[in-house]
């Protein structure tokens, strides 16, 4: 989806010629007019009730024209953009292919990354290679013992087992970053596909064991069928003892520092010592156990799964984790699996768009420094810069005006909101990737040397202070984000193209789609249901008063009740404390960007274009920002996983809270009272 959940732990200049991104004359940046304009009338189902179904009113014709390819579980204009934007970075790719230069180099790395992977020949003839002296260890294992260090083995090679440990600043001290231990460890999608009883859930289930053992049988496991049910039962035993997605959300649930030594009480058989040691994590401060229940049930099934199981289930993670970068029998039974069964995927992408996406992971930043060339230049980042700024000022005025709110804490809030730091394009300083030794091949080697690599970068932070000028996501990334650690909000150069904005196009219409729709969602995540826990330095903290604060909870309940009423698709409901933090940060960010539209239209005419005000062309816009065409696999799957709502839902549960909607529209007030927040 196209936002991110907020994040709380949660250079070689190259040249490059060609493209099909057009200059605009107006604006002198660049436009793609492969791709529609934030406001298309083209894409607008007139024949439906605007009133009852404005995602349909407003995106219908688009989506009845645009079925979802095979090979995607959804298709929209979020997609289209993906897709261009991979064909940019492909054009860089294949030129830095074809001219390498000196080894080391960037353009070094990035071609021979891209055609190791697009080698398919060479992959086939590796085979599991490789991998043969990880699989070697795994089945050297004899004793529980064993395992802390297996374990430490499999997550510098990036392979998802028991636990997962990662830097993250400190919930009280946030600009520290220390060491923290999250459940993890499991191949379905979250802990509730282990335990629901309805049909559908024993048939993924089912679907499940059969693809495990067919893994495990492809790489030589004599014994996979037997093995693949007693993985299940061993993951099962992880889920029982990890926390629902929904409770992960609230950060007093998953902050439990520790010193080490408490960390090797807890789970005396995980011989977290031995793990420190060969992981290299530094273990003078604290660290956050996020979810000390799942310690346990990972330190009980040390101490009675046995030695067999362990290794099966050691086996298949590293088989999960590489599937992709193996030969065509293990790709192809890794997407039969995760592509079809979970999402209703019919195809496979081609290969060189998941070539494109697996440098983009293993080398993003190398890569964002060409695609920044080609599709950002400075004056598109002004401009869009601009409008950042122009929403913030709206939503300043707004919280100001804001009725329920006493001076004190409102005084807070705006000091928060004028502290947001504002992350546009791209770094400012690009990530070194010289210790990262890439070659032509095999595959699955530069993989598994990116995935080392990586997590000594990672390790390598903890226990110092935090680098702020740091992304999370690169230049190249259809998303965005809020970091509610380091306050502040990221918007990469990808998500900052049509159909989403024009530099020069209509103002109420990139006010919507990217002004409302992106912007100031993002810095509505900083005050939503649990970012509103934080302060402005990032700590949880309450700064509010009492009397604020039980005001803003029944708000904030207002919006739980109305997901936990809405269906997504056929019985299932939404999880209104799953998704209440999108939820709201799309109902602030769409009234704060229709302030920022009101300022600009103050005394000048409100002209119609193609015979829609203003507006109407801002509703209109931010509905058609959500374009899109989902499988129902894949709404089933996000809504039982996702905090992000499906678009139809995104879009009409939204604009149902908006009184400037009912008028701008001519719809009937609703019986009821709306839901109200920023």
């Amino acid at each position: 989806m196209r936002f991110s959940v907020p994040v709380v732990r949660l250079g070689i200049a190259l040249a490059f010629a060609g493209g099909l991104a057009l200059v605009s004359a107006r604006s002198g940046v660049r436009a793609d007019a492969t791709l529609p304009e934030p406001f298309d009338p083209a894409a607008m189902n007139r024949s439906a009730n605007a009133c009852t179904n404005f995602f349909d009113y407003a995106t219908g014709t688009w989506r009845a024209a645009h079925p979802i390819p095979a090979a995607y579980s959804e298709y929209g204009y979020i997609e289209e953009l993906v897709d261009r934007t991979r064909e940019i970075v492909r054009e860089t790719l294949e030129s830095a292919e074809a001219h390498p230069g000196a080894h080391g180099s960037v353009a070094q790395k990035i071609g021979d990354f891209y055609g190791a992977c697009m080698d398919t020949a060479a992959i086939e003839r590796a085979g599991l290679t490789p991998l043969a002296p990880e699989l070697a260890r795994i089945a050297a294992l004899r004793t529980r013992a064993g395992v802390p260090a297996e374990l430490a083995r499999l997550h510098a090679i990036g392979a998802d087992a028991g636990f997962f440990l990662s830097p993250a600043q400190d919930f009280k001290n946030s600009s520290h970053v220390i060491a923290e231990i999250d459940q993890a460890g499991i191949g379905l999608p979250e802990r509730d596909y282990y335990l629901r009883t309805d049909a559908e859930s024993k048939r993924v289930r089912a679907k499940y064991v059969a693809h495990v053992a067919k893994m495990l049988a492809l790489s030589g496991d004599a014994r996979a069928s037997a093995d693949a049910r007693a993985i299940l039962s061993f993951e099962t035993a992880l889920a029982r003892g990890s926390l629902p997605a929904a409770a992960m959300r609230d950060p007093s649930a998953v902050y439990h520092p520790m010193r080490a030594p408490q960390i090797e009480a807890l789970a005396p058989h995980l011989r977290f010592a031995t793990y420190w040691r060969d992981a290299r994590v530094p273990t003078a401060g604290t660290m956050n156990v996020a979810e000390p229940s799942f310690v346990r049930a990972l330190d009980g099934a040390v101490a009675t799964a046995p030695i067999a199981t362990w290794r099966a289930y050691l086996r298949w993670r590293l088989l999960d984790a590489y599937a992709s970068q193996l030969p065509k029998r293990f790709d192809q039974e890794n997407f039969a699996f995760r592509g079809r069964v979970l999402n209703g995927t019919k195809a496979q992408l081609p290969r060189w768009k998941r070539c494109v996406e697996a440098t983009n992971d293993y080398l993003g930043e190398a890569v964002g420094q060409a695609y920044v060339v080609k599709a950002f230049p400075p004056p598109a980042k002004a401009i869009a810069t601009n409008m950042v700024v122009r929403i913030r000022d709206a939503y300043r005025a707004e919280m100001a005006a804001l009725p329920w709110m006493s001076p004190t804490t409102k005084r807070y809030a705006l000091a928060k909101l004028n502290a947001m730091g504002l992350k546009v394009g791209y770094p400012d300083r690009w990530r070194s990737y010289a210790a990262y030794d890439v070659t032509r091949g095999p595959y699955a080697a530069n993989a598994l040397r990116g995935h080392v690599f990586d997590r000594a970068y990672q390790v390598g932070k903890i226990g110092k202070p935090l680098n702020r000028a740091e992304w999370s996501m690169t230049p190249q990334t259809v998303n965005a984000y809020n970091d509610v650690q380091r306050n502040e909000i990221v918007l990469p150069a990808a998500q900052l193209q049509r159909p989403f904005f024009d530099p020069s196009g209509d103002d109420a219409a990139n006010l919507a789609a990217t002004g409302g729709g992106t912007v100031g969602h993002e810095m509505t995540h900083g005050f939503d249901d649990q970012g509103h826990k934080f302060d402005l330095h990032g700590n949880v903290r309450n700064w509010w008063t009492p009397a604020d604060l039980r005001q803003f909870d029944a708000r904030a309940q207002c919006v739980i009740r109305q997901f936990d009423r809405t269906v997504a698709i056929g019985d299932v409901h939404y999880q209104g404390k799953l998704v209440a933090g999108e939820a709201i940060a799309d109902l602030g960010g769409v009234v704060i960007g229709y302030r920022a539209l009101e300022r600009s239209l103050a005394g000048k005419p409100h002209e119609s274009v193609d015979g829609f005000t203003p507006e109407q062309r801002y509703f209109l816009a931010f509905a058609q920002s959500w374009t899109e065409n989902e499988r129902p696999e894949a709404m089933r799957n996000q809504a039982l996983t996702d905090p992000h709502p499906i678009p139809r839902d995104r879009v009409n549960q939204t604009v149902a809270n908006i009184p400037e909607w009912y008028s701008a529209f001519d719809c009937p007030k609703p019986p009821k009272p709306i839901c109200t927040v920023w």
